[in-house]
């Protein structure tokens, strides 16, 4: 049997031998790529090398784990869906082509797997002869063996030719593994073109030869490309001759602690569950496991929001076999055993991302504990309305309970998954959510909060990039704040002109410049152009592919691309981002020094003004802890240590200790920069020469940004400063008004705390003793009309809280009973209604009922059947409807026929 580790291991040797880079694995969360929440694929990481923007390789080899959720419904059911995966890739841009690829792969799978010729099967696109003929008359195989299919299963993207999208695409052929005729439909004439199971896909070979135009036609590509998959759990459970990827070695361990810990709890793990559900369980958790180790931490936005999905839905799994506490965090370390040897990180930050899913788990049973009795009693209740109509369809239901199932989400924390499992059970599985439905109300809810932040359909997003393909700018600002340079390349609104006048807004490239495009968290460099007839303020400087823009503003003059410029940095704003940037890096440094190694940057901005800097940890920082950390910064400071960049290749770098942003892409060579002997990180921004040159540092807040995420921000000299005499400042005030001195402020401040505390429990206790006695007169002074007391009245010193507690006061004493309660203030009335609950009951409706009163007052108002309130600027009109309350009450009565 060959481990999953041998496989990843030959198939990376393999193609090294064949001239392939070896190329690490990217992120989870792929970088400036608008088109994907995750990295779904392996060619995900080489879409710039696809378009055309060669990085030094023309083949490439990588192992790239991978995250798609398209299938969650699948997940644990199949043999083979996963929510996470890893796919094995070989890559060639513009260099080899379909005879290499197919002879490679069919080397591959037959002389170093040594899988049998006679169980493999292939499938290619019916209009690709040339795939054909290498299959048939160089590879051998049986013409029998090989199935001809059509663009929705051997074209990628599938259906392209017809429905797009535009760009790259091309045919593909597909390895299959035949398992055996005992398998699937039995069939003589079974092939992979059937969906029985009999035969599992191994590898899918793409040949990227065509590039869609918007009419659908195809044309041929300059430089064709190739781009491979083959699923690692897929190959490893034909290696290990299981039929099911959860048989595998990725697998067993996972369910063997799932099945272990629910002993542990006197659980028993019944066979239906373990063979469903707790597969989908140890899928999710690697998933989340993997891309928590990538930053990502469990949240209601983009990919935080996944994730903190797949732990919820793992939670309700093992709800359903009787768990009643945090139980998957316990899954970790069996994924980072598993993984380690190829993903060290996960052995490495096992425990940060156990408390990470333990405090989402936690989180997700208090809203279990406390929330879901009540959203079963309002799925109840409107079940129970709708059976009661007449005319309601299924649609009709099925979209009620959705949307109601989106409010319990949206307004009390209630997730999807839970409201299912209520419905499912009070139906008795006839009536199911719809995902699709709730994904709808999802998206209708997140374009009203923050604007339409869809996701790209298309799979390569043409930008600036493509625009300025081919132009090189040369950064020579580490050295140099100013330098006189040729402009090559002028852009306004996305588009190259030839000229740019006063006034206008434009990005200009030039060949060589000083200053630093924005990258890495630290701001871009701001300065000016300058020749003899033309000056332009940069107001920002960004990279786009290998050009560098900068923004600018055209003070005087007209700019042509052919002219020449001296480009002069802001060399203060240089000189306090550098400030915060180094000091940004002994940040890091003091935070693993106190808190531990586990710390792991998740973000970081650097301007001349401020620094801010994103890191993991679960719990926040007390203030002697800030203080401490605090110290650490400065005593580095203080010793005025060297700041040192070096160039070296990356694995030497990452050898001799060097930090690296998980996010960020490196090369072969990186630059290193070295503060004494206490930092050394990965990094391409710029910095001062010495430590001592940031004077001292100043924490001026710390926060959480995100679950196991905190975030502290921070000034350097002269702001530093800054901060301490306002803070300086501040104390003096509180001591003129506490009359007191600088070492007794917390104390007197505590005491008129105390005693302001003691004050408002009086009042509280005297309004209270007025609200009851309030009560008493109202009820004393009811009225009665067929059988129903009424209580009317305008109560003068009121707002809305005051009035709606007095109604229920009168609610819990009279039964049964109508209160209409009414006061101005600040030239405002506010009118509050409630009725008893037996009057509901026999069809009275608050909410109807206060709207007679609004129709006469003006305002707005609602509420729910028992209780209601109103609002008016109207006060005359408002006097006016107190004053007839008892009228209009009589007359909405005569209207309605109580049961």
């Amino acid at each position: 049997m060959m481990k999953s580790t041998e496989i990843r291991n030959k198939f990376l040797k393999f193609f090294e031998e064949k001239g392939h880079k070896i190329v690490p694995s990217d992120s989870l969360v792929p970088k400036n790529d608008p088109s994907v929440l995750f990295t779904s694929a392996g060619m995900n990481q080489f879409k710039e090398q696809f378009m055309g923007n060669l990085c030094g390789f023309k083949r490439a080899v990588s192992v790239q784990k991978c995250l798609r959720t398209a299938d969650l419904e699948n997940v644990g059911k199949s043999l083979r869906h996963h929510s996470f995966f890893e796919m094995l890739g070989n890559f060639s841009f513009g260099d080899y082509f379909k005879p290499e690829a197919i002879k490679w792969a069919w080397e591959f799978i037959t002389g170093v797997l040594n899988l049998p010729e006679n169980r493999l099967w292939i499938t290619l696109h019916k209009d690709d002869f040339k795939a054909y003929e290498i299959w048939v008359k160089e590879i051998g195989i049986n013409p029998r063996r090989i199935i001809k299919l059509g663009d929705n299963d051997n074209f990628w993207p599938a259906n392209a030719p017809k429905q797009g999208p535009n760009g790259p695409c091309g045919p593909c052929s597909e390895i299959f593994y035949d398992w055996g005729e005992e398998f699937g439909c039995k069939r003589p004439d079974c092939s992979p073109a059937c969906s029985c199971g009999r035969f599992t896909e191994i590898w899918n070979l793409v040949f990227t030869q065509y590039e869609r135009q918007t009419d659908g036609t195809l044309l041929p590509l300059p430089n064709k490309n190739i781009d491979t998959g083959m699923g690692l759990e897929r190959i490893a459970s034909v290696m290990q001759n299981v039929r099911s990827n959860y048989q595998t070695d990725l697998f067993v361990p996972i369910l063997s602690a799932i099945g272990e810990n629910l002993a542990r709890d006197n659980i028993s793990s019944e066979q239906g569950w373990m063979q469903t559900k707790a597969r989908a369980v140890a899928d999710h958790m690697r998933a989340a496991v993997f891309a928590i180790a990538d930053g990502v931490v469990p949240c209601n936005e983009k990919q935080g929001y996944v994730i903190r999905k797949l732990i919820r839905r793992s939670v309700v799994y093992l709800k359903q076999i009787g768990v009643k506490k945090p139980f998957c965090y316990k899954l970790v370390y069996s994924i980072a055993q598993i993984m380690q040897d190829h993903y060290p990180e996960t052995q490495q930050k096992h425990e940060f991302i156990s408390g990470v899913i333990k405090n989402e788990e936690d989180l997700f049973w208090k809203i279990i504990k406390e929330r879901s009795p009540q959203a079963e009693v309002e799925f109840k209740t409107l079940l129970a309305g709708l059976e009661n109509k007449k005319n309601s369809d299924k649609a009709q239901i099925t979209d009620l309970i959705t949307k109601a199932a989106f409010i319990q989400y949206d307004t009390y924390g209630v997730p999807l998954e839970i409201s299912k499992a209520i419905v499912q059970r009070i139906s008795n599985s006839h009536i199911e959510i719809s995902d699709l439905e709730f994904e709808k109300q999802m998206e209708s809810q997140r374009s009203r909060s923050r604007g339409n932040t869809m996701i790209s359909n298309e799979i390569f997003v043409k930008t600036a990039g493509t625009i300025l393909q081919g132009i090189v700018s040369e950064f020579r600002g580490y050295e140099h704040l100013e330098c006189s340079s040729n402009v090559l390349a002028i852009l306004k609104d996305d588009t190259l002109v030839n000229t740019a006048c006063k006034g206008e807004k434009v990005e200009i490239v030039i060949a060589q410049t000083p200053f630093y495009a924005e990258s890495g968290g630290q701001d871009g460099d701001r300065g000016e152009f300058v020749n003899d007839f033309f000056l332009a303020e940069i107001v920002d400087t960004k990279k786009v592919g290998q050009a560098i823009l900068h923004s600018a503003l055209i003070k005087k003059g007209i700019l042509k691309s052919s002219d020449k410029v001296t480009a002069k940095v802001d060399f203060q704003k240089r000189a306090n981002t550098a400030r915060n940037h180094t000091a940004t890096h002994l940040l890091q440094y003091a935070l693993r020094k106190k808190l531990g190694k586990h710390i792991q940057q998740s973000g970081s901005y650097v301007c001349a003004e401020k620094l801010r800097f994103d890191f993991t940890h679960l719990s926040s920082l007390g203030q002697d802890t800030l203080k401490d950390i605090e110290l650490i910064v400065n005593q580095c400071v203080w010793q005025n240590l060297p700041v040192e960049t070096k160039i070296m290749d990356i694995n030497q770098a990452k050898a001799a200790g060097a930090l690296a942003f998980f996010q960020e892409k490196y090369g072969e060579n990186v630059r290193m920069v070295c503060i004494g002997d206490c930092s050394k990180e990965l990094c391409g921004g710029t910095h001062i020469h010495n430590t001592g040159e940031i004077g001292f540092f100043k924490i001026t807040t710390e926060s959480s940004i995100a679950q196991g995420v905190r975030r502290i921000e921070g000034v350097t000299a002269m702001k530093a400063l800054d901060v301490v005499q306002h803070n300086k400042f501040l104390l003096n005030s509180l001591n003129s008004i506490l009359k007191t001195s600088s070492d007794k402020v917390v104390d007197a401040a505590q005491k008129l705390v105390l005693e302001v505390k003691a004050q408002e429990n009086e009042l509280q206790k005297l309004k209270q003793s007025l609200l009851l006695q309030e009560t008493e007169n109202l009820i004393n002074n009811a009225c009665s009309v067929e059988g129903i007391n009424l209580v009317i009245a305008e109560i003068k010193g009121l707002q809305m809280d005051g009035l709606r507690r007095i109604c229920d006061l009168v609610k819990n004493k009279l039964e049964p009973v109508i209160c209409v309660l009414g006061a101005c203030f600040q030239n405002k009335g506010f009118l509050v209604l409630g009725i008893s609950s037996s009057l509901c009951d026999q069809g009275l409706d608050a909410v109807k009922m206060i709207k007679k009163f609004t129709a006469l007052t003006g305002g707005g108002g609602g509420g729910k059947k028992e209780l209601a309130q109103a609002g008016t600027k109207d006060i005359p009109a408002f006097k006016n409807v107190i004053v007839n309350a008892n009228e209009i009450i009589q007359d909405f009565l005569k209207q309605v026929e109580l049961s």
